[in-house]
């Protein structure tokens, strides 16, 4: 009881000083009236009119079209929509636009969100406000150049952590890899010469077991340049992709079957490595965490509307993943998928779930094609066929 009478002192209070509340409101409320017979009139304008639309009060009564004549040119269109809109639905008029405001000598952006209701013999009635969001739409500019610039940076430094990756798997591959053959060479005409000239017998077994350490750090640095930058690159997207799944299933022993359409789908260079970053990165997670038996990869381009696009997929049959998994704070590998894709204008998505049975995790990438790029056909090669990757024996 108590309680209703505060409520029934509010109302009072308000009723009593309405100007008060129009007065203190942080924007310029307004009536306004679009008449059945097609003219319009606002009846009503708090005193805040000056200072967000730098007009006075009466001059603004007098004449409601120096409103629309404050409007930007190309913004007044997305006005008369939403008000027609709002007129025809009877909802919200809910508008966002910029003003000039001769004054201020400046444009200013406003939000205006006004509600109707129909009278018989008057037409649209709508009372609002307009607020003045001038501020906050520059720290939203602001913070979308700051984006920008971040992704622009961040695209820059991958790409040239790209370039050293490929310095660098060059120079060892010919600097290194020319020593140990050189190396080779030399143990080998050693083993002849001692075997042939007799002298010390443990001489030959140590030349075997350094020439084997030589032949094991070949090995190596061939790994290691494939990883920095595998070779297989340069004959495109598709056969990257079927290679790393060939390596991965004979690493692992998990069959990981592929499904190409097009086997000569064209990339840029970076976008390339990208994907085939991408792809590494959802293998690395299989491993990691998923302890599946089988793994699927679909590769393909389609269109959308007037789009095409470069579609990549990777499905697993194992522990599954839910929105808490990959929302760590320490989940870097997904981020840096994700990260990557949004570099390329395109989209990442990781879904599954867990629970009783082998539910997996599906890693879908899509990213737009360029202008020039995905010449493909649809060759019958043995990536258009669907097929396994198995595990050598």
């Amino acid at each position: 009881m108590k309680q209703k009478e505060e409520q029934s002192e509010l109302y009072a209070l308000a009723e009593a000083h309405p100007l008060t509340i129009v007065a203190n409101s942080p924007g310029m409320v307004f009536q306004y009236i679009e008449c059945e017979n097609g003219g319009h009139s606002i009846p009503f304008v708090s005193d805040q009119c000056l200072n967000v639309l730098g007009i006075k009060v009466d001059k603004l009564k007098a004449d409601p079209s120096l409103l629309l004549d404050l409007v930007l040119p190309e913004d007044r269109e997305s006005l008369r929509r939403s008000k027609a809109h709002s007129a025809a639905s009877l909802t919200v008029w809910n508008w966002e636009g910029r003003l000039w405001i001769e004054s201020y000598g400046d444009v200013k952006w406003i939000s205006l969100r006004a509600s109707p209701r129909r009278e018989r013999g008057v037409g649209v009635i709508w009372e609002g406000i307009i607020i003045n969001v001038t501020q906050s739409k520059r720290r939203e500019t602001e913070l979308k150049e700051s984006h920008k610039r971040l992704k622009e940076v961040s695209a820059h430094v991958m790409a040239a952590v790209e370039h050293e990756r490929i310095r660098i798997a060059q120079e060892i591959h010919d600097d290194l890899g020319g020593n140990l053959t050189a190396i080779k060479i030399d143990l080998d005409w050693l083993g002849r010469h001692i075997g042939s000239d007799g002298g010390n017998p443990e001489l030959p077994a140590k030349i075997r077991t350094v020439s084997q350490m030589v032949d094991r750090t070949m090995h190596s640095i061939q790994r290691i340049s494939r990883d920095l930058r595998p070779g297989i690159m340069d004959f495109g997207i598709a056969a990257a992709i079927e290679w790393e799944a060939g390596e991965f299933a004979k690493r692992l022993g998990i069959p990981c079957e592929i499904s190409c359409a097009q086997q000569d789908i064209e990339l840029k260079p970076d976008a390339a490595v990208a994907v085939f970053r991408i792809f590494q990165e959802a293998l690395t997670n299989i491993i990691k965490h998923a302890q599946a038996s089988h793994v699927w990869v679909r590769l393909n381009a389609i269109q959308e509307q007037n789009t095409r696009y470069l579609v990549l997929e990777v499905r697993d049959d194992g522990n599954g993943i839910t929105p808490a998994d990959y929302s760590k704070f320490n989940s870097f590998g997904i981020r840096g998928m994700v990260e990557r894709a949004g570099l390329l204008e395109g989209k990442l998505t990781v879904s599954g779930q867990r629970g009783q049975g082998r539910k997996g995790t599906t890693v879908h990438l899509s990213i737009p094609l360029a202008a020039g790029e995905d010449n493909s056909t649809t060759a019958g090669s043995s990536a258009a066929r669907s097929k396994a990757a198995q595990p050598k024996a």
